[in-house]
């Protein structure tokens, strides 16, 4: 599904969790375009994660377990929405409205998804809506994967870095200004960062990309910059990786247990430069 507004084209894959194939700005790609052929998930584009981000240790969670998709690692990872289609609601040029329906004990949710595009670029809204008569534990995010090359640069203002295990689990948490730095300062990176103010400044080949997050999607912000591939992740999360198995450390940003009814919601945008 094609959306174009002025300078910004976004194709999205509602049959493939709702992805981006490709974002451009002004001809240039914001995102890593998709292969011809490739499906998602994988290294390109962006995907949605819900109900919850990031790893879950041996996929627990709420006394039940998730499927392990990270073997290596004994992690379930980045949720199940973005293995399930969504329904698209309503379309326009510049605009769509999905829905997606899940049961999978402890969860059951309906989920809403606008995307639009317009002057100043990309916005996204989501609400995350428990279903269910029991509470249960609530995450999102959003997993951009965006063009990296040398003049590449970072900064975002937070309050705490998390230091993580060889499976990517958080451990501990340390005082964090933030990160401000170019290509060389951000290779390695795949850490958790708390008291996040809900803005990030990433200047890449496309040009300067200023995201926003608000509501839950600025709980937090995972950041990933592996040194094999010219790509960096800036995901806005509403929670810790492993929330419900770390509660002690997590309680910066737990996962939200929600009643019936109840719903997480947020928002993010993207402008360019």
């Amino acid at each position: 599904m094609k959306l174009q507004h002025g300078d910004w084209q976004a194709l999205i894959c509602p049959e493939q969790g709702a992805a981006f194939a490709s974002l451009q700005w002004c001809g240039r790609d914001v995102l890593v375009p998709t292969p011809e052929g490739a499906h998602h998930p994988g290294a390109h584009g962006a995907f949605w994660m819900l109900p919850w981000a990031n790893r879950l240790d041996g996929g627990r969670i709420a006394g039940h377990s998730m499927p392990i998709n990270r073997a290596a690692e004994g992690t379930a990872i980045h949720g199940l929405a973005r293995d399930m289609a969504w329904e698209v609601v309503s379309a326009a040029p510049d605009h769509v409205a999905l829905r997606q329906r899940l049961t999978f004990a402890p969860f059951d949710y309906a989920a809403r998804l606008a995307v639009s595009l317009d002057a100043d670029g990309l916005l996204m809204e989501m609400i995350l809506r428990h279903e269910g008569t029991a509470p249960a534990p609530y995450g999102m995010g959003w997993h951009p994967w965006f063009m990296r090359g040398s003049d590449t640069s970072l900064h975002l203002k937070t309050k705490e870095r998390a230091k993580h295990d060889a499976r990517g689990l958080p451990q501990s948490l340390t005082p964090c200004a933030g990160i401000a730095a170019n290509e060389a300062g951000l290779i390695g990176l795949d850490n958790f960062f708390a008291g996040w103010d809900g803005v990030a400044r990433l200047t890449t080949p496309a040009g300067r990309i200023t995201l926003t997050a608000r509501g839950d999607f600025a709980m937090g912000v995972q950041v990933y910059a592996p040194p094999a591939q010219p790509v960096i992740c800036v995901e806005p999360v509403s929670h810790m990786p492993d929330a419900p198995n770390r509660p002690a450390l997590a309680a910066v940003a737990p996962m939200r247990l929600l009643a019936q009814g109840q719903s997480l919601q947020g928002g993010i945008r993207l402008n360019a430069a």
